[in-house]
């Protein structure tokens, strides 16, 4: 027997994902097993320079990208900005949510793994939910969709490129910081193997639970190409 689907905003979605996203990189953070190689660059420079918080180097960083994309693809858009909205969101949840579980101390390696694997999970689930709207995302995954969108790239090829391309970034800024890794570490290896995987998973299943429509008539405005 079928399921019943319930319908749903894209707009939701959105939401939903900023929110969670932001959160589950700081679960990652406070069980120090090692961040996935998009969340590491940011951390790995506010540790290293403490007057400048995480969120505050995710806006440096992700403007950068947006700026390398408009270049890339010779282009630019106002709804392109929308992107750039999306990161300072996302910097700001990650400050805010860090100051609240700043006073929280992981004193137990069963504990660690317990917040280890809860973050990764949110963090899949937080991607498949912005996989589902028009909305522009955070600048990481913008630049990803528009310029393969825009070259027309075979996107698993371009991806896997990307995803080396910002590993090969956090280890060299780790080593040119610190001299050793820092947010790199076994799990950054278990994230890179199991993300994708978890991230189909709840893909399928909020596809087969859920019927998104569009809330707002918004659509138009944030075509890539």
């Amino acid at each position: 027997m079928p399921v019943k689907k319930k319908r749903i905003p894209c707009e939701l979605t959105y939401l939903l994902g900023m929110i969670l996203m932001p959160f589950s990189v700081v679960l990652s953070i406070k069980a120090d097993l090692g961040l996935s190689m998009i969340a590491a660059p940011s951390y790995i420079i506010s540790e290293r320079f403490a007057f400048i918080t995480t969120g505050q180097v995710e806006w440096a960083l992700q403007a950068v990208f947006l700026a390398l994309m408009c270049v890339i693809i010779r282009r630019f858009r106002l709804t392109y900005l929308t992107s750039f909205l999306s990161a300072l969101v996302y910097g700001a949840l990650i400050d805010l949510f860090r100051f609240l579980l700043e006073p929280l101390v992981l004193q137990t390696l069963p504990l660690r793994i317990t917040f280890f694997i809860a973050g990764m999970v949110l963090t899949s689930l937080s991607v498949a939910l912005l996989f589902k709207n028009y909305l522009a995302p955070c600048a990481y995954d913008y630049f990803v969709r528009v310029v393969g969108e825009v070259k027309k790239l075979d996107m698993r090829k371009w991806k896997i490129a990307y995803d080396v391309g910002m590993l090969l970034l956090s280890v060299a800024l780790s080593l040119i910081l610190f001299r050793k890794l820092v947010g790199l570490s076994v799990g950054t290896v278990v994230l890179v193997i199991c993300n994708g995987n978890i991230i189909s998973f709840f893909s399928k299943w909020l596809d087969k639970h859920f019927e998104y429509y569009d809330g707002l008539p918004l659509r138009k405005y944030f075509d890539v190409t």
